[in-house]
């Protein structure tokens, strides 16, 4: 029988019947939600999450003893949510758009809807990195929490409105991330890695890739629009010497992950690896993801092709070394990514490798690396400083923490 860690026995303590954690990936989120389940027996419940990991959320919830439907995400957009008293949303951040917005998802209007009707409902928001893009995430995910904050005081006090591109629009203060953490704290329980174990080393390494006047000569011969340039110049920087650079690597590694962007990259290193090692291969047109994921892990000489927008949900422990040969430009899709190969119980030394074919490759590392998207966890261990503050821009001193004050609603 599994013994909970302090931080999971705390919160069961408590048992909210409504809550948001915001536990660092590899926590133990999954087993904090069976526990919490099993208070709720005589209830119906569902469990929504990424469809890569259905089968491993029914085994853990077996081994657990709790009881619960477990559909994908899209799935809610197909089931009867009415017939459930309790949800259970993995990977919260997915139902988190804005919900007084014309562009809002199907996922989103439908959980909305239902907390509308079904106000005394129970739920269990697990996110470790809640906000995506937008002060938006949280605001949406505390209307599923029944904390309903005013939509024009939180407007404007992360928004203003401009008139830059010619049209009039609302576009998010450059300090929003500072804000929010008040927000944040009020509606969550924030769990880091350091506060539950002693966190194994972490080795970062990138590595440039010649950009040759062969590449430079073959953009050059066209007239292309920034925009289309840009991706253009990019899709040149996954060529021949990247590929060398990646073979050198994975030839000295006997389980690899290989994170990559685009999809007709991934089909080249297929191909160029060929019979010479075992390649699993998790992207968004894998029929079997569980399987996929679970047969990687299994074997003991494999190469783990993952595309970069879907590293959410799954423990890849058994795997050292990740090799990014294309990153996405979210920095939610590093943070999933590279959470893939942390655990509580395997803390061995994880290796992280980035190859940057060129400028543009350059600047989606240093994007990526600003941290443009939010993450609670970075936010603690990078730091702001207060000039920083007050200018709306962002440094990396030792730390500084934001201390939470009165809320403005």
């Amino acid at each position: 029988m599994k013994i909970p860690y302090k931080h999971q026995q705390k919160f069961i303590n408590r048992n909210p019947d409504r809550a948001l954690l915001v536990w660092e990936m590899q926590t133990g989120k999954t087993f904090a939600a069976s526990l919490w389940l099993n208070k709720r027996k005589h209830l119906r419940a569902v469990v929504v999450c990424p469809k890569a990991i259905i089968g491993k959320w029914k085994r853990d919830l077996a081994d657990d003893g709790a009881i619960a439907d477990v559909i994908s995400r899209d799935d809610i957009k197909k089931v009867d949510l009415d017939i459930y008293d309790v949800i259970v949303l993995d990977e919260a951040q997915d139902f988190a758009s804005p919900i007084y917005d014309r562009g809002r998802s199907q996922r989103t209007t439908v959980l909305y809807n239902y907390f509308k009707k079904h106000k005394e409902a129970h739920v269990l928001c697990l996110s470790a990195t809640p906000i995506r893009s937008t002060p938006w995430n949280i605001h949406t995910l505390a209307v599923y929490l029944g904390v309903y904050w005013d939509v024009r005081q939180f407007r404007d006090e992360f928004f203003h409105l401009t008139d830059r591109f010619g049209v009039m629009h609302y576009e998010k203060n450059k300090d929003w991330r500072i804000k929010i953490r008040p927000y944040l704290e009020s509606i969550s329980d924030i769990v880091l890695r350091r506060d539950v174990i002693e966190v194994p080393e972490e080795k970062h390494e990138v590595i440039n890739i010649p950009w040759t006047k062969k590449q430079e000569e073959s953009l050059s011969k066209q007239y292309l629009e920034p925009s289309a340039e840009f991706n253009e110049r990019r899709r040149a920087e996954q060529g021949d010497a990247k590929w060398e650079k990646i073979k050198e690597l994975i030839d000295g590694y006997r389980k690899v992950i290989l994170v990559v962007y685009y999809r007709s990259q991934i089909d080249d290193y297929i191909k160029r690896i060929g019979d010479d090692r075992q390649v699993f291969v998790l992207s968004g047109s894998t029929k079997d993801q569980n399987k996929v994921i679970e047969d990687a892990k299994a074997s003991d000489d494999s190469i783990f092709i993952l595309q970069a927008s879907m590293g959410a949900g799954f423990s890849a422990a058994e795997f050292s070394v990740m090799i990014f040969a294309s990153m996405s430009y979210k920095y939610v899709d590093y943070i999933q990514a590279t959470g893939r190969m942390n655990s509580l119980v395997d803390t061995h030394v994880n290796h992280y490798v980035y190859l940057l074919g060129g400028k543009t490759d350059r600047a989606v590392y240093d994007t990526i690396m600003k941290g443009h998207d939010f993450n609670p966890h970075q936010y603690l261990t990078r730091g702001i400083t207060e000039t920083d503050t007050e200018k709306g821009t962002e440094s990396n001193p030792s730390s500084f923490e934001v201390v939470p004050g009165e809320l403005p609603f």
